[in-house]
């Protein structure tokens, strides 16, 4: 796991990913993918998260986390589609657990 730091609009962000490489296989074909796990930076309640089949931009906001009474954006930290969503609006995200993965294209 690796942290990232992202800029927006002037302002640092900063998260945790995991890259991983895994092989997507098709009728015809078998073709090598790669994807990236988004960790929230610090536990707290799920407030927002987006959904499978979604594609983002790197910068755009995957998830809000709130913790300590404090709302946390989550930026996704390269341009994809969202494959997998590990968490629903309400649950306690845990830094151990990757909020989504994003397929990188």
């Amino acid at each position: 796991m690796k942290q990232v730091e992202i800029e927006i609009d002037g302002i640092k962000y900063k998260t945790f990913v995991r890259e991983n490489g895994f092989r997507a296989s098709s009728y015809n074909s078998t073709h090598e993918t790669h994807a990236t796990e988004v960790f929230p930076p610090i536990a707290g309640k799920v407030i927002d998260i987006i959904s499978v089949g979604t594609m983002v931009k790197k910068g755009d906001v995957v998830a809000r986390i709130e913790a300590m009474k404090m709302y946390n954006r989550i930026f996704s930290p390269v341009d994809g589609i969202v494959k997998e969503v590990n968490y629903s609006v309400g649950d306690n995200a845990m830094r151990s657990k990757a909020l989504v993965v994003i397929e990188i294209h």
